[in-house]
C-alpha cells in the first residue's frame, strides 16, 4: 500500500491525537463515552490549531503586547470553541459517574482539582500541548525506522507477543525496551522542541558570558543533541545509546523535554504514547521509503519535515 508523506505524517498525527483523546488515555474506553463521540471534532480542532493558528506570524513579533494581531483574534475565537467542547466533555463524563477501578485520568484529576475552570484548563492542556510534538516525534521515528530494516524487525519482534490494547498496555510497556530506546534516539536526532526560551530572573554569568536581568536566553536541544563533544558519532542513528547498560548522557546533553522546574509535565505520558504507537504501527506494517530524496528538518514551531516524503506500508502477514 502506497501512501503520500503527508498522509504518513497524518497517520502519526492521528495516532497521537487518538491516544490523547481516546478514553483509555483520559477517560475509560467504553462504548458511548463522550470522547469517542467527539473524537473527530477534537482531532479537527487540534490539528487545525497546530497547522495554522499555533504558528506565529510576523505581526505577532512586531506588534506590542497590548495590540493583538489578526491571528490573535482568530486564536481567541478558537479558544472559545475549544473550551466549550472541553466543557461538554467534562459535563458528559461527570454525568456518567466515577469510572471503574482503578479509575482513569479524569477521576484522578477531578479528585485533586475542585475548581471547574482549572480542571478544564488541565484537560485542554493535556490534549493540545502534547499533540503536535508527539506527532512530529512519531513521524521522525518512523522516518528513521524506514531507513533501518534491522531496527524495524527488532521492534516488530519485541512487540509481536505483547497485547498492546488499552487493557494490557500498562503491562506491555516495560517490555518494549528496544522500542523505547528507538523513541529516545529519534528525540535526540530530531527534538520536536528545537529550541527552548527562558528569561533570566536576575543578572548572571554563563560560560563567561554576562546575562543581564530579564534577558531572554535560548537553549538549542538540536545543537546539544548533535554536539561532537557530547556524543560519539552524533549524526548516526543508534538506539543502543539508550538501552540498559549504556553510559547515560552527560547532564544537559539530552533535553527533549527541557529540564529543571519547567521540565515538560507530560514527558512520561509522551514517551509512553510514542512507544506504544510506534510498536503497534511497526508490528502491523513493514515500513519503507518509496524514494531516496533527502528529508530536511525545518524549524517551524516544531521540527517539521521540509516536504511530504513517500512511504510504502505493507501489512505484515
Amino acid at each position: 500500500m502506497w501512501t503520500g508523506g503527508f498522509a504518513a505524517r497524518n497517520i502519526a498525527v492521528a495516532g497521537a491525537a487518538d491516544v490523547e483523546t481516546r478514553p483509555d488515555a483520559a477517560f475509560v474506553r467504553r462504548p458511548g463515552r463522550p470522547v469517542l463521540r467527539h473524537g473527530a471534532e477534537l482531532r479537527e480542532l487540534v490539528t487545525g490549531y497546530a497547522e495554522h493558528l499555533g504558528r506565529p506570524s510576523l505581526l505577532d513579533f512586531l506588534l506590542p503586547l497590548l495590540i493583538p494581531s489578526p491571528r490573535e483574534f482568530a486564536r481567541r475565537r478558537f479558544r472559545r470553541r475549544w473550551m466549550a467542547l472541553i466543557g461538554r466533555l467534562i459535563a458528559e463524563r461527570r454525568a456518567r459517574g466515577p469510572g471503574c477501578a482503578p479509575g482513569d485520568l479524569f477521576d484522578l484529576l477531578s479528585t485533586e482539582e475542585r475548581d471547574p475552570h482549572r480542571l478544564a484548563d488541565q484537560f485542554a492542556t493535556l490534549i493540545t500541548a502534547g499533540h503536535e510534538t508527539t506527532a512530529v516525534a512519531l513521524f521522525w521515528a518512523l522516518y528513521l525506522v524506514a531507513t533501518a530494516p534491522e531496527v524495524e524487525e527488532r521492534i516488530a519482534a519485541e512487540a509481536a507477543p505483547l497485547d498492546l490494547g488499552p487493557d494490557e498496555a500498562a503491562d506491555a510497556l516495560p517490555r518494549l525496551i528496544y522500542t523505547r530506546a528507538v523513541v529516545h534516539e529519534a528525540l535526540r536526532l530530531y527534538p520536536p522542541a528545537f529550541t527552548l526560551a527562558r528569561q533570566a530572573r536576575g543578572a548572571d554569568t554563563a560560560g563567561g558570558i554576562a546575562i543581564p536581568a530579564r534577558a531572554v536566553v535560548l537553549i538549542a536541544p538540536w545543537v546539544l543533541h548533535r554536539h561532537r563533544r557530547l556524543w560519539d558519532e552524533p549524526e548516526k542513528f543508534d538506539p543502543a545509546r539508550f538501552l540498559p547498560g549504556a553510559p547515560p548522557p552527560e547532564r544537559c546533553a539530552y533535553l527533549p523535554f527541557g529540564m529543571g522546574p519547567r521540565v515538560c509535565i507530560g514527558a512520561q505520558f509522551a514517551l509512553t504514547e510514542a512507544t506504544l504507537v510506534l510498536a503497534a504501527m511497526v508490528r502491523a506494517f513493514h515500513i519503507e521509503r518509496a524514494d531516496t530524496d533527502p528529508v530536511l528538518p525545518v524549524a517551524v514551531v516544531t521540527t517539521q519535515p521540509d516536504h511530504p516524503p513517500l512511504f510504502c506500508l505493507a501489512p505484515r502477514r
